[in-house]
């Protein structure tokens, strides 16, 4: 079997500030989650790693220690911030459940170019790799049974029908993601709100009205500006850890309206008499 993975990576001596924000939010255990992931890729399928529900219990398996400090939640945050970012495409993830990104897949590509077979999912990419000669897709592979030449595509087929059903699932997304109070990351909105729907958790127009309801309680309670935004949920977090139960038709309260903090207009003006004060400024004599 052809040799898919690579034996090591260019890592750069100076950061970008993706990879400042994961240090400056998790320390050198965010750091090193990433430099991990990063080695799981390329050493494994080379340009993508599947990360699906069990994925961050086998990663912290398999490539840390007992005594690391790293969980668990603590991987599944990194990663989320990851997809945020940049670090990871949130696009490919959405849609295939793969840590992947253009820098990975350059440097790979770059790296294994000479070798006479390199395997490819074509829908995976996000650069283009026609100018090399060993690239073979994957999914254009037919397989054929008998002697009647009769072939199937079963990813082609799988692709396509999870495709219909994703849109059968989102058909009221864009009522949902224009209703939210807080400007959505696509990829990772669509793919929460599609879990919730294809699961029977809860329907589209139910959805539609927690975010109007969300939107209205971050008006009343003053955090529809710029300063106080970053305390509004992630589209995708209001729905993925249920937030949007108690924004439902019949368990939303809305909140109290806020009274007006006490400023300069609440205060009642002294009165003076200012004749006395004038008479009291005229007979007093200087120093005493």
């Amino acid at each position: 079997m052809a040799k898919i993975g690579m034996d090591s990576f260019l890592l750069d001596c100076h950061t970008n500030d993706n990879i400042s924000e994961i240090e400056a939010a998790y320390g050198v255990k965010g750091f090193a989650v990433v430099v991990r992931l990063w080695q799981k890729i390329y050493s494994e399928k080379g340009y993508y790693c599947e990360w699906v529900e069990r994925s961050p219990l086998l990663f912290l398996a398999n490539w840390f220690g007992g005594n690391s400090g790293v969980t668990v939640n603590l991987i599944m945050d990194i990663v989320n911030r990851c997809l945020n970012n940049g670090i990871f495409d949130a696009g490919m993830y959405g849609n295939y459940s793969i840590l992947t990104s253009e820098r990975i897949q350059s440097q790979y590509f770059d790296v294994v170019k000479r070798r006479e077979s390199i395997p490819v999912k074509k829908e995976y990419l996000l650069i283009s790799v026609g100018k090399i000669k060993g690239i073979a897709y994957e999914n254009e592979v037919s397989v054929c049974r008998n002697q009647k030449n009769v072939c199937r595509s079963g990813t082609s087929k799988e692709k396509e029908s999870k495709g219909n059903k994703n849109r059968e699932c989102m058909r009221r997304i864009e009522d949902f993601i224009s209703a939210y109070p807080k400007n959505c990351n696509r990829h990772l909105t669509e793919a929460a709100y599609i879990n919730l729907i294809a699961d029977g958790v809860e329907t589209e127009d139910n959805l539609v009205t927690c975010a109007k309801n969300y939107a209205e309680a971050c008006r009343i309670e003053g955090l529809i500006n710029e300063t106080k935004k970053r305390y509004i949920k992630n589209a995708e977090n209001f729905l993925k850890d249920f937030v949007f139960e108690q924004y439902l038709p019949g368990k939303y309260k809305k909140p109290a309206a806020q009274k007006p903090k006490n400023n300069f207009t609440n205060f009642s003006q002294r009165e003076y008499d200012f004749d006395e004060l004038e008479k009291r400024l005229l007979n007093s004599t200087p120093g005493g």
